[in-house]
């Protein structure tokens, strides 16, 4: 391989995103894949992975927050600015929300940004891992640290690190 990643041309990309460092790296990650009139679908889960929702707040309240993490998102990623972007708010865990999401649009993949994990999450799984499995599309991670290969890595590859 060259020393410059590929461009991927994708012309529809899911991005899985949560107030992370780790979801903003692959945002804007994603941007720069897309082809010009390409799309990406931005997709926040309310639920979690594992275990039951917040008790505190009801399905309005959860989306509600949900669209102002991507409108803050949307504000403050210059690599966003002057693409095609579709916020898309589920009710949902993320692996059934991702999943659902690059079914309906026709995306050719499913891009996350990758944090270290604690053991327990080894034990119970990471979104990424779960993706893996249940995803019709490759699931791309990108890596936690910006110096760590800012092209993107295959999430089996970034899973097995650490």
């Amino acid at each position: 391989m060259s020393g410059s990643p590929e461009r991927l041309g994708a012309s529809c990309l899911i991005l899985g995103y949560e107030r992370t460092d780790s979801a903003r790296r692959a945002a804007a990650w994603a941007a720069r894949q897309l082809q010009p009139e390409g799309k990406l679908v931005i997709v926040h889960a309310c639920l979690p992975l594992h275990g039951p929702s917040s008790v505190l707040s009801t399905v309005e309240e959860r989306r509600e927050l949900g669209r102002a993490l991507i409108d803050e998102l949307l504000l403050e990623e210059d690599a966003l600015q002057g693409i095609d972007v579709e916020a898309d708010i589920s009710d949902r865990d993320p692996v059934s929300a991702l999943v659902d999401a690059a079914r309906r649009h026709g995306a050719q993949a499913i891009v996350v940004g990758h944090e270290r994990r604690s053991p327990l999450h080894r034990v119970l799984g990471t979104v990424t891992s779960e993706l893996l499995v249940a995803s019709p599309v490759p699931v791309i991670s990108v890596p936690p640290v910006p110096g760590g290969g800012a092209h993107g890595a295959a999430a089996e590859g970034a899973s097995s690190a650490g």
